[in-house]
């Protein structure tokens, strides 16, 4: 019987890691739903009270294998619904459709591409490449345009290669203290010109079974934000979790509202305007820590701190001869 336990959990923490979202129905009762697809649906739960119960209930009443359809509803953008029968279980598989994804890209593209176009057109049509001032005035905007496209479209392919599980995992051990400090190096200076510190308190003999360049972009996006939108002669701690293949970055910053939290990992989400970005780095940031089977949990106090806490679960790996 405790085995049978076992088992149960050990399938219910691999059915919540899954990437798309899975509905699990029987005789059109509701078993179960993961984490996934309480994000995609943006519920905590499903029953006949939630606008999307009828349209998934009728979907499973078609009784068709491989029958899909799209919902629309209060998340605002179009989902696909695929039927899957196993049994007498009817298992609905729930994604963004293309069409949202093109959708949210093109938006995001649109702005810089106005942008170069308007300052092109300045330059080559109404005559300011003619004044040397104005000129070199619209070149450093034009060049600072064309590295945010270039940020934007680099980012948006690597988040479509990581959630397509197309980029395959690099397994390493990782001494994580001094990965982490090569990062606070690097970013010395911009934390100095905040006044900000930043204090690496994880251990020497701390090793992470990982990816040794998607972890660092992760570290790196985490530190870099926290820098960015911390107080001025604020602090930026990264601390061990105890027993556990964790760790945590916290800021002394200004905080993320309670209702923004549940969002702050979806594409093109940015809550603070006057801080730079293209909305996708923590996007990416959960994609890689997903791709490592990890979790990512976010604490945060307006006016306070916001603390970034990752998990990546321990694994085996083949180690040389003599190792």
């Amino acid at each position: 019987m405790n085995q049978e336990i076992k088992n149960l959990e050990f399938f219910k923490e691999i059915f919540n890691t899954l990437k798309t979202g899975v509905v699990i129905f029987k005789d059109s009762e509701i078993v179960d739903l993961n984490d996934s697809a309480k994000e995609l649906l943006n519920i905590k739960d499903l029953n006949e009270n939630n606008p999307y119960y009828e349209s998934l209930l009728a979907l499973v009443k078609t009784k068709e294998n491989n029958y899909s359809k799209q919902l629309t509803g209060i998340v605002g953008k179009p989902l696909t619904a695929n039927l899957k029968l196993i049994g007498d279980y009817s298992l609905v598989e729930l994604t963004e459709s293309f069409e949202t994804r093109l959708g949210e890209a093109s938006h995001e593209l649109r702005r810089p591409l106005t942008n170069v176009k308007t300052l092109v057109d300045t330059l080559h049509l109404w005559g300011a490449a003619e004044d040397p001032v104005a000129r070199k005035k619209f070149l450093g905007q034009l060049h600072t345009e064309v590295q945010r496209l270039t940020k934007l479209v680099e980012e948006l392919l690597n988040l479509s290669r990581i959630q397509a599980g197309s980029i395959p995992l690099e397994i390493h051990q990782i001494a994580l203290k001094f990965l982490i400090q090569e990062t606070i190096d690097m970013l010395e200076e911009q934390a100095s010109e905040k006044g900000v510190e930043i204090i690496n308190n994880i251990p020497d003999n701390f090793v992470l079974v990982a990816d040794m360049d998607k972890i660092t972009h992760v570290i790196q996006n985490l530190i870099e934000n926290a820098i960015r939108y911390n107080q001025p002669n604020g602090k930026v701690i990264i601390n061990p979790i105890q027993n556990k293949f964790s760790f945590s970055i916290e800021d002394t910053g200004k905080g993320i509202a309670k209702e923004n939290l549940p969002h702050i990992f979806e594409r093109f989400k940015r809550f603070n305007k006057e801080v730079p970005g293209t909305g996708l780095g923590l996007a990416i940031v959960k994609s890689i820590v997903d791709l490592h089977g990890g979790k990512i949990i976010v604490d945060s106090e307006i006016d306070k701190s916001t603390k970034f806490t990752i998990e990546i679960p321990p694994r085996e790996m083949a180690l040389p001869p003599g190792a």
